[in-house]
């Protein structure tokens, strides 16, 4: 499957009046055979969540993602902005553009999602899925030394193999 960059898939069904959640929902900003990076609401272990791939082992699809906590407001924030530049589109799941209504929106997004890769770089806990799922199989709390390890991992600019994380994380099948 063409790895998507660039594109948020927008998941609403979950948001009812009132901007009430009732049901995970997930804005995908990067994808490749699941998701790789993004905003979620009732997944990857967290209320709402900012989530980045760290590792991926290729042969069996289990993810480790970097995940930072964020205000459910944040999440109903970034969702809303979508939504509004998308108007033609209401409750849309399929892709849609990283673009929004006006400039001022635009910059407080972009800065926002800045602020949330940077703080991948340090993230309070890593979440191990099975492909595409977003439901943990495993969560690992994060101390100075994994942080820092995270963070370099990130900085590289590639997506590490899993097995380069034994130490910290094992697949169901490994255990």
């Amino acid at each position: 499957m063409a790895r998507v960059r660039g594109h948020a898939g927008i998941g609403h069904a979950g948001i009812g009046r009132a901007g009430r959640a009732r049901e995970a929902a997930m804005i995908v900003l990067d994808y490749y055979d699941g998701p790789l990076q993004g905003f979620a609401r009732g997944a990857f272990g967290a209320d709402c969540c900012y989530f980045q791939i760290v590792a991926w082992s290729r042969w069996n699809d289990y993810r480790l993602f970097a995940v930072v906590a964020i205000e459910p407001e944040t999440f109903q924030r970034v969702a809303d902005a979508l939504a509004q530049a998308d108007a033609g589109r209401p409750g849309a799941v399929g892709p849609a553009r990283w673009a929004f209504a006006d400039r001022a929106t635009a910059v407080q997004m972009d800065a926002l999602l800045h602020r949330c890769i940077e703080q991948a770089h340090s993230p309070g806990f890593l979440c191990l899925t099975d492909a595409a799922a977003t439901a943990p199989l495993a969560r690992v709390t994060t101390d100075e030394a994994l942080r820092r390890r995270v963070g370099a991992a990130l900085s590289s600019g590639r997506m590490a193999d899993l097995r380069e994380w034994r130490g910290v994380v094992r697949p169901p099948a490994e255990r």
